[in-house]
Order: structure tokens, then sequence, then C-alpha cells
């Protein structure tokens, strides 16, 4: 890990002002031959614009697939992934969660419960666009994952949740060590916050190297407020995940520098419905991101049809 990131402490900067919702940076969403992506906001509950970025099959939808973006990230992280998406017949949705991308709160922890809502209301607004009742699945990505499963453990509309290295914290020693550092860091420098900067993308596909080093979208300084709210979250999900009974498949990488496949399988364990475990062999954390990405969608797509002709 040392060798893909550098880390920094610096002072908060409060200067972020949202910018337009039709944020369109990266390489696949700028390919105007891209006709099929939409791009807007819709309104959430508390009154809030969330940007959003929606990929339309050529015909009509056989599913819709909401994605949701890791830690620090923004929706234009499935500018590769939603085509192709598309491309297999799913009305694919992606939206920038709270404290990240272009939302109001970019930078400061919002709090599960918010983010959690934010997934009922993407999902009320694609009903009532949709002139059909179409299965829905979430599919999430690190943070975005945990959230999917907190989402999924009080819904039971959902047809079905796709984990790609979810954020899993199990083990008392871990999270103490954890809570300690953050606790620290706060004491020590409260108006700073660790920037994260990654340096190589040697893993991941070249449009999503390009982004995650490069976009001006993409978050690079988080708070300990942020991180108090990340590992909490990625501690909740792992018991809230006793409650999703709905089908769910959980993916995972060789090559994780960020969590430990024993949490993850621990998570996996606590999953009441009915689920698929997929381990990639050299995968990184940011599997849906990773140079053989493609073989990881694949595994996604054929894992949606299953559920599709199961129900």
């Amino acid at each position: 890990m040392a060798g893909t990131y550098r880390l920094a402490l610096r002072r908060l900067d409060d200067s972020w002002v949202p910018r337009h919702t039709d944020v369109r940076w990266a390489l696949t969403a700028l390919d105007p031959a891209n006709s099929n992506l939409l791009c807007g906001a819709f309104q959430a509950s508390d009154g809030a614009d969330v940007p959003y970025r929606l990929w339309n099959p050529r015909g009509e939808p056989r599913a819709v697939v909401v994605m949701l973006h890791g830690a620090f990230d923004y929706s234009g992280a499935y500018d590769e992934i939603g085509p192709r998406l598309a491309a297999q017949g799913f009305l694919a949705f992606a939206y920038d969660q709270r404290g990240f991308g272009a939302t109001a709160s970019r930078g400061h922890w919002r709090g599960r419960r918010r983010m959690v809502t934010d997934v009922d209301n993407a999902i009320a607004f694609l009903r009532r666009r949709a002139e059909r009742d179409l299965p829905v699945f979430l599919m999430g990505e690190s943070m975005g994952a945990a959230i999917a499963v907190h989402a999924a453990a009080r819904r039971r509309d959902v047809a079905g949740i796709v984990l790609a290295a979810p954020g899993a914290v199990a083990g008392g020693t871990r999270r103490m060590l954890a809570s300690f550092l953050l606790r620290a860091m706060n004491t020590i420098a409260p108006r700073h916050e660790v920037v994260l900067e990654r340096v190589t993308g040697w893993e991941l596909s070249p449009a999503a190297a390009i982004r995650l080093m490069s976009d001006p979208m993409v978050v690079r300084g988080a708070s300990a407020e942020l991180l108090f709210g990340l590992l909490r979250l990625s501690i909740s999900a792992v018991e809230r995940a006793r409650r999703v009974e709905i089908p769910a498949l959980t993916m995972i990488g060789t090559r994780d520098d960020l969590l430990r496949t024993a949490c993850i399988r621990q998570l996996h364990r606590n999953l009441n419905g009915r689920k698929a475990w997929a381990v990639f062999e050299d995968g990184p954390h940011m599997l849906l991101h990773w140079e053989h990405g493609a073989r990881v969608i694949e595994r996604v797509v054929s894992w949606i049809d299953a559920r599709l002709l199961a129900d």
C-alpha cells in the first residue's frame, strides 16, 4: 500500500463550492458517442439535490442496477461500468453519495442513516421515471457495499445486492486500534485532515487510474470526523448483514491491500439470504476498476441473470 498511496497531513480547507450537477470529467463520459448517458440531480427527502448519472439500454430494460461508489469517489467511478451494464439490457444508475463528489456536504460525514435514506430516495426516483415495475439490484464497492448492506437490511423489495470488497471491520483489537488512532488525530490535529493521494495505478484500467490520480471530483483529504464515520459504518455493516434476507453476491480480490479477507468473510457469513462467494486471483481492492474488470462485470451480469430467471 505504501507504494500506491502518499500520506500527508494538512489544514482543513472549507472553500469547496458545489459545481454544476452535470459534471462529466471522466474519459468515457466525455465521449459524444455515448448518447445514452443522462446526467442530472434528484431531490432527496431532506431537499438536497443529489447528482446522478443514468445509462439507458438500447431497448426495454430488464432490471435496474443502482451503483454505489466507494469512499472518496463519486458517480464518475461507473463511467466505464454503466455502459457495459446498459449493453446487457440494464438501466444503470449511479449518484454522488453524501460527503463526496459534487454534493454540498463534500468532505463532511453526513451519517449512515442519511446515506441509506438516499438509497431509498434514489429507488423511488427511478420507479417514478420507469413505465413499469422493474427488479432493482444494488451494487456497491467498499463503502458503497457497506451502505448497500444497510439498505438491504430494511428493504424486502430489492431483488439482490452485489458487494464488491465490502467495507467490513470485525474483531475487537482491530476496532480498538483504529479508534485509538483516529481519536489521537482528532486530539493532536483537530483542524487537519489526512491527505491520501494515489501515486500508482498499475492494477487499474487506464481510465480508472487517470480518474483516481487526476480527477478533481475525487476527494483526497479526510478529516477525523469522516474517517470515524467510515470506521463505524464498516463495523456496523458486519452485524447488520444478519438482517439481510435477499440474495447477495460477495466478491473479493486476493490482492486487496485495504481490507482483511477475514472481515469480509464474517460479513458474508452473516448474510441470511441466498448468497454466492466469488474470489478473483490477483484482484485489487477496487475490483470493479481492475484492469481485468470485464471479468468481474461478467460475473455480476451472470449472477443477476440467474436471479431474474429464478424469480
